[in-house]
């Protein structure tokens, strides 16, 4: 029995089908709308192709809808986009940079950043920054793909600051000029996001002033930025076109240069020393060199001594040095630790 009605549904199928295919093609007709805008035929008793044919539809207009709202992600001339809560924050706060628009990224209900992203919403409308949510893609799309932790910022870049004024007094330090003063010269820093390192580093152990050559170095990105967790926003960097001029009267002045190199030899007759034989006593520079090359031979011939890190066991080749972020903490620590001990 079952066999006999097989095919009388199948030939009851083939009927309905062609029948909607009739009424598709006369109401197309009828009311001049393109076949393909009508929804299709369904057996009797279902409405799921219309449904579907519905939602599409629907869907279709809610994302025009959507399109015709979205906000224009197209950049302030000029611009770049700092992302990262800490870089972002402290750009807020310091307001050193021209601020044009905050993206925050949208999210329905509860999140373990919904706290901080509403805070620094806060905190940008009390400046008169507008704020816009956003979707996640958008900040992809406006931080190339970086992580972003929900939050972009697009503000003005952030230049060096002219050597010249790098000679004023900071706040807080008085005028007596009791405090020892250390200085961090980066000569050919290419790496962003060892500069990055290097600006948190010299930021968190206490360094006065970093200078940076001008000429084929990173500048002030906003990849500098996050790798700094925000510290280049509040700290100053400056830059100069002439290092080996630089170094040469800030000798002049009193001051003591010192290189750093990966291996304890003798660099042009200039002695090289272990950076835990060092001695503080009067203002300091420490100059540290490219990530490939090193310092330069005019940079090194600059410097009274150079100082190098003991490696703790034999090293093999290819190996034999550290990241230059690195070492910089490691030397900065040991010259600063000095600094504590003398209770500057």
């Amino acid at each position: 029995m079952e066999r006999a009605l097989l095919p009388r549904l199948c030939r009851r199928a083939v009927r309905l089908y062609r029948a909607g295919l009739r009424f598709r093609s006369s109401r197309g007709a009828e009311q001049g709308a393109p076949r393909g805008r009508d929804p299709p035929a369904s057996l009797p008793g279902s409405r799921t192709g219309q449904e579907l044919w519905r939602a599409q539809q629907d869907l279709a207009r809610a994302s025009k809808g959507k399109q015709r709202n979205a906000p224009s992600l197209e950049r302030t001339k000029g611009s770049e986009i700092l992302f990262g809560v800490a870089p972002v924050w402290l750009a807020l706060a310091q307001a050193r940079r021209a601020l044009f628009r905050l993206f925050l990224k949208e999210q329905r209900g509860g999140g373990p950043g919904r706290p901080v992203r509403a805070e620094l919403g806060l905190q940008a409308a009390a400046r008169g920054v507008p704020v816009l949510h956003v979707p996640g893609r958008a900040l992809d799309v406006l931080c190339r793909g970086r992580p972003h932790q929900g939050v972009c910022l697009e503000a003005s870049p952030l230049p060096f600051r002219s050597l010249r004024d790098a000679e004023e007094p900071q706040p807080g330090h008085g005028e007596s000029g009791r405090r020892q003063r250390l200085w961090l010269v980066l000569e050919h820093i290419q790496d962003p996001m060892n500069l990055g390192a290097l600006l948190r580093a010299a930021y968190f152990l206490g360094v006065d002033r970093v200078v940076a050559t001008h000429s084929n170095s990173c500048p002030l990105t906003p990849i500098v930025s996050k790798a700094s967790a925000g510290a280049m926003e509040v700290f100053d960097v400056y830059s100069t076109d002439d290092l080996q001029g630089f170094l040469k009267a800030k000798s002049a002045e009193g001051w003591e240069v010192v290189g750093t190199v990966s291996r304890s030899e003798n660099v042009e007759d200039v002695p090289v020393i272990s950076c835990s034989e060092f001695c503080w006593d009067k203002p300091l520079i420490v100059v540290i060199g490219s990530e490939g090359e090193g310092l330069s031979l005019e940079t090194q011939l600059q410097c009274q001594r150079m100082l190098a890190i003991p490696p703790g066991r034999a090293l093999h080749p290819g190996i034999d040095s550290l990241n230059v972020s690195v070492a910089a903490g490691i030397l900065l620590h040991s010259i600063c630790s000095q600094r504590r001990r003398h209770g500057d």
